[in-house]
């Protein structure tokens, strides 16, 4: 009878220590699989987009912290201008890890200008705090020429900036 016993209790211990590890390999697996909302660390968005005054018609669409913006002049001294805010609403500091400009512009004869509003240049490694908000002024204008051009010419922008933790 002392023998079934030990027999007995060593299966309880094996079944125990069984189902104590399907418990533990569970418990890790929807640990590991967990969906965090991470939203209020990391937040940086376009807002606050406000077209100047006297510019001409334009197309902007904006998706994620990219921005298309389409637009056509038809004489000199036409021009498009907006700004728009770059906010970081989350809790951690950011820097641009990478900034694309991509400019079609047929005839290469409308200008453009990308900086923050004060007027300094936009580049990698530009850093942008946590609550900080940062204004973007771009400026196509259609410049003054010494050989009359009578069409209209478009040009078609997009700006691409991507944030990555300080």
């Amino acid at each position: 009878m002392k023998k079934q016993l030990h027999i007995l209790g060593g299966i309880l211990i094996l079944v125990f220590i069984l189902v104590a590890g399907l418990f533990t390999i569970k418990f890790i697996y929807n640990i590991k699989h967990e969906k965090l909302d991470t939203s209020y660390m990391w937040n940086i968005n376009f807002t606050n987009l406000q077209v100047s005054e006297g510019s001409k018609e334009g197309n902007i669409t904006l998706d994620n912290n990219k921005l298309n913006l389409e637009v056509t002049l038809e004489k000199e001294e036409e021009y498009y201008e907006f700004t728009i805010d770059v906010e970081n609403k989350g809790t951690l500091d950011a820097k641009i890890s990478k900034l694309d400009i991509d400019i079609d512009n047929p005839k290469d004869i409308l200008k453009y200008e990308i900086n923050y509003s004060d007027g300094m240049s936009i580049d990698v490694g530009d850093k942008l705090l946590s609550s900080e908000t940062k204004t973007i002024k771009v400026k196509i204008y259609y410049p003054k020429q010494d050989n009359k051009i009578y069409e209209a010419l478009k040009l078609k922008l997009s700006l691409n900036i991507e944030y990555t933790t300080l």
